[in-house]
Formats: C-alpha cells, structure tokens, sequence
C-alpha cells in the first residue's frame, strides 16, 4: 500500500458520526422527563436499562442507546408527550428481550397505563403475521406510526455499520416500498404531524439515496418530480405574504432550468430540498427561504452582473444577496475564512447545514479522494459549526441537533463505504 492510501485510511478512522455513549442520551432524556413530570417516560427508562443490560446491537454498540436515540430524535422534533416517550424507549423490548407478548407484566410489576403496551404492542413484530398487516396496524394509532418512522431513521442511520452490501440494498428498497408510503399516509391522516414526518422523510430519503449512490443503485427519475415541493413551498410562502421567497422560486425555476444533478434528476429538487427542509424546522423567514431557493445560481448559473441583478432587475432584498453570496463559497476564499464569516450569520449558518444535510445525490461521482474530503470537511468544519451554533443560537438549538443528527448519519455511511473500498484497494495492491 504506497503512503497516500495509509494517509487515506487513517483519515478515514478517526471519524466516528454515531453517539456511542449511551449515558448521555438517557441523562437527556432523564432529565428532561423530570422537568416536565413524565412519570411512565421515567419507568420506561428504568426498564429498558434492565431487560436491554448486556445486549448489542450488529454494530457492537450497547442495544440500549437504540431506543434512546429514537425517543431523543422524538423529544428534538417536539413529539414528547409522556405515552409516546414511554413507549419509544420500550418499542422493543418485548420483541428482543423474551417477555410475553401480551404485554401484561408492565401493568402489573410496573403500573404502566395500558396506552403505552398498546402501543409497544402495535410496533412488536409478531412471527408469521404479514408487514402488510403490521403496517396497517400501525397506521391506526399516530402515536405507534410515528414510533415507527423514528425507529426506521435510526435503523437506517446505523445500519452500514452492519449490514452487508447486498441486505443494504435490500434495506433500502424495503424502506422504499414501506416507509416512504407510510410517510405518505401520515401526512394525509394526521396532519398535526407533518412537520415532524417531513424531516423524519427527508432524513430517510438523504440516507437511502446516499447508500444509493455509492454502490450505484439509481432510481430512474420522474422529471417533473420537483413540482411537488415547488407547488408547496410557492403555496406556504403565498400564504405568509413571503414577496423575496415567491420572487426566488420563480428565479430558481428558470435559472436552473435544464440542469441536471449527477444522480440525473432535475437540478432544481436541490435547492428545493433545501428550502422545504428548512420551512419544516420552523426556519421560515422571508429572506432564508429566498437565499436557500437561490443558494447556488452564484456557481450554477450564468449572472454577468455577479448576483447584483438580483437586486436590480428583479428587486429582491439586498438581505436576500448578502446571505447568497455568504453560503455560496468563493474559491478563492479558504474554508477556514468561509466557515468563519458563516458564524456571524444565523440564518448562512442554518442554510449551509440544510444544504450539507440535502447534498446526499452528489456522491455518487466522487472519487475516494474527494469522499475523504467530503468527511474531513465534515469533521473539521461542519461538526464544529453545530456547535458554535448551538452555544451562540440557542434559539435554533432543536433544529441545529436535528440537522446535524442527519448529516452525522450520512458522514457515517460515507465513511463505512470508504473504509471497505480502501481495504478492498489495500488487498488488491498486496496481490499485484
């Protein structure tokens, strides 16, 4: 192996995307239960910590930081009431520690309401009995779809670390086949929950089509499957009076038109992406939603007069500019200095995140150079500017864990995919 690809291989290990201290996410929720007096949340602690001791997950991480990463992603995304946190935290042990399928003993030894076993019931896969029929189960009660949904991001988050190639694709198109409608299903029928499903969507959809792309598995694409999420975003913005964001929408439909992603769908769903992604975290400023519709036409699109006329010609705000040119990176500026002047600006900030979180069709032409890039980027600059902006903009701090949750997800899977590829390359050169 000559000393780039030793270089490259220990670049690689030393990122690691997945919170492998439990402890800190049930002194979160612990903490949080007790804030708010969610008495069945803290039993639900207490027993998930017995039966789940001394089980692992595929990975080799404890089996408990499981369902404790699915009832934190619920509290981050403002599911927390008490019956839905408890049963978050128990969503498997029934299944996977030997206990009765009926669920009794946490009534009688533990004085649980009979909501939460329902539920924890309702997400116990039973041998023999049809997904069709689970899932349907499942649809009846919001509480157990969303359960669900949570339950599958972390799967999927956590899942390369695991799996082979092959039961990764087959994850993937189950996921397709079952997830993505059952998103679907709870945005019609329960609509209180639509924000919460979009991001959980969007997570899920960035992760498969990551997995997607590095093992060259597409999807053919419909060409007007952006319509979707253009009729929204133009719909919320009309709503709320938003003159930048509608002016952007337009703007970004013609400047874009044409263009194509390397994945091959329609350039525009990007910028799209990352504007409804934004909008479904409550970040939904007039002049954010204009800046991330437009975020690329600086790189992408041919404007002689270097973005002035978006101003002049079209007259948007100049807020709206300033915020482009901001999250568009001159090359001829370091990243040090880009991701500097990021800081200073909330709503830059959050724009590059969603954008990071929404960059998952890009891998799939990159060389294993530029995907160690991509996670050294990663690790040097976009997990540190999570963090300051958690410290300096707690305001947006749910949001800020949401995203970075997400982009976590997708370094992690990057960097599981490097390492084989790098020890498949390593056995190659010992056999030349």
């Amino acid at each position: 192996m000559n000393n780039k690809d030793s270089k490259k291989n220990v670049t690689l290990s030393v990122h690691a995307s997945s919170f492998n201290n439990w402890e800190e996410t049930y002194n979160f929720i612990k903490g949080y239960a007790i804030g708010k007096g969610m008495n069945n949340t803290l039993i639900a602690l207490g027993i998930a910590k017995h039966y789940h001791k001394g089980q692992f997950r595929k990975g080799g991480e404890p089996y408990i930081i499981h369902p404790l990463e699915v009832t934190s992603y619920l509290i981050n995304l403002k599911i927390d009431d008490d019956i839905t946190c408890a049963a978050a935290i128990l969503h498997d042990v029934i299944e996977d520690c030997n206990l009765p399928y009926d669920g009794k003993e946490f009534i009688d030894h533990y004085n649980l309401p009979k909501e939460v076993v329902d539920i924890v019931l309702l997400l116990t896969k039973k041998k023999g009995i049809p997904e069709n029929i689970y899932y349907d189960k499942i649809k009846e009660d919001k509480r157990a779809l969303i359960i669900k949904l949570a339950d599958r991001t972390n799967n999927c988050s956590t899942m390369v670390e695991a799996f082979t190639k092959d039961k990764l694709i087959s994850y993937v198109e189950e996921t397709v086949d079952l997830i993505y409608p059952l998103c679907a299903y709870a945005k019609e029928y329960y609509p209180e929950l639509s924000n919460a499903v979009t991001i959980i969507k969007y997570h899920i959809v960035s992760i498969c089509e990551t997995i997607s792309s590095l093992f060259n598995k597409h999807t053919s694409y419909n060409p007007n499957r952006y319509k979707k999420t253009l009729l929204f975003i133009r719909g919320f913005a009309t709503a709320r009076k938003m003159h930048n964001t509608l002016i952007a929408l337009a703007l970004a439909e013609r400047f874009h038109q044409g263009q194509l992603r390397k994945s091959g769908d329609p350039f525009i769903i990007h910028p799209l992406r990352v504007c409804s992604y934004l909008i479904s975290l409550n970040l939904s400023n007039d002049v954010t939603c204009a800046a991330a519709l437009l975020h690329e036409v600086l790189k992408k699109c041919d404007l002689p007069n270097g973005g002035n006329e978006l101003i002049e010609t079209y007259k948007l705000d100049p807020e709206v500019l300033e915020l482009i040119k901001l999250v568009s990176r001159d090359e001829a500026i370091s990243k040090e200095i880009y991701y500097e002047n990021l800081k200073k600006n909330p709503q830059a900030l959050l724009i590059k995140l969603s954008n990071r979180a929404n960059t998952c069709t890009i891998l799939t032409s990159y060389s294993l150079d530029e995907l160690a890039e991509y996670l050294d980027e990663g690790h040097n600059f976009i997990d540190p500017l999570c963090t300051y902006g958690k410290l300096y903009y707690p305001e947006y701090l749910s949001q800020i864990v949401n995203m970075k949750y997400h982009i976590n997800a997708m370094c992690q899977i990057v960097e599981c995919f490097n390492k084989d590829e790098v020890f498949a390359k390593t056995e190659d050169n010992k056999t030349e």
